[in-house]
């Protein structure tokens, strides 16, 4: 898989351990499926105008490909310098443990403007040839990590001890931010998620700041909402 110009790599980066794998042969067919999750409406009937849709959230975003673990270095498919493969049960044995334990994972393409957090879903190795290259399919799932909240057995809220004197005012529409600074991992499609507001009118809106391709944004970068 290659660009004019441009060195594409995946890498794989453990948010927990900060260990990290590029990817040593690109996708077969150089083919990356990125599913960006669909809208999921909710359908009601309401008297007088029938049976309507109402958007309800989005579906988590996923990325997956298939490729191989190469048992020895051939750099004319091999996208990593020969110091730097590892043996392809070490690859397998890391996507193993990423997968069952749940770990947050850093997905970088950055040829593509890919940057997610993301769990891997499913990694399904075969062995293949005689020289013992490990074949592969791999699915990544956007990571949502959410706060849990204790309830009582009855399902009420647990009090978290504050009064309604201790408990901090809520903000007022005019102290709202009306700008966002990009970070580490964000896309225009996740900011538009945390908003919320279309990625689309957030490109056009800061089109000068971001420059002519709105796969390419930079942390630091603020844009105005």
């Amino acid at each position: 898989m290659t660009l004019p110009g441009i060195k594409v790599e995946i890498t794989i980066k453990d948010n927990e351990t900060g260990k990290s794998i590029t990817i040593p042969v690109l996708p077969t067919g150089g083919e990356i499926a990125y599913d960006d999750g669909d809208q999921r409406p909710i359908t009601v009937d309401i008297l007088d105008l029938g049976t309507v849709s109402i958007p309800a959230g989005v579906e988590l975003d996923n990325i997956s490909w298939e490729s191989f673990f190469p048992a020895r270095h051939d750099p004319s498919y091999c996208a990593v310098g020969p110091g730097l493969l590892k043996a392809p049960v070490s690859y397998r044995n890391q996507f193993s443990s990423w997968k069952d334990n749940g770990a947050s994972l850093q997905v970088i393409i950055a040829a593509f403007g890919i940057n997610k957090t993301m769990f891997l879903q499913s990694f399904k190795p075969k062995l293949r040839g005689a020289e013992g290259d490990i074949y592969y399919a791999v699915n990544f799932t956007e990571y949502i990590k959410l706060a849990p909240k204790k309830v009582k057995p009855d399902g009420t809220p647990v009090s978290t001890g504050q009064t309604a004197e201790d408990r901090p005012a809520p903000a007022s529409s005019a102290a709202t931010s009306a700008t966002y600074t990009v970070v580490s991992g964000d896309t225009l499609a996740l900011i538009g998620k945390k908003v919320p507001k279309p990625w689309k009118t957030i490109y056009e809106d800061n089109k000068a700041v971001i420059g002519p391709n709105p796969n390419l944004i930079k942390p630091g970068q603020v844009y105005k909402l």
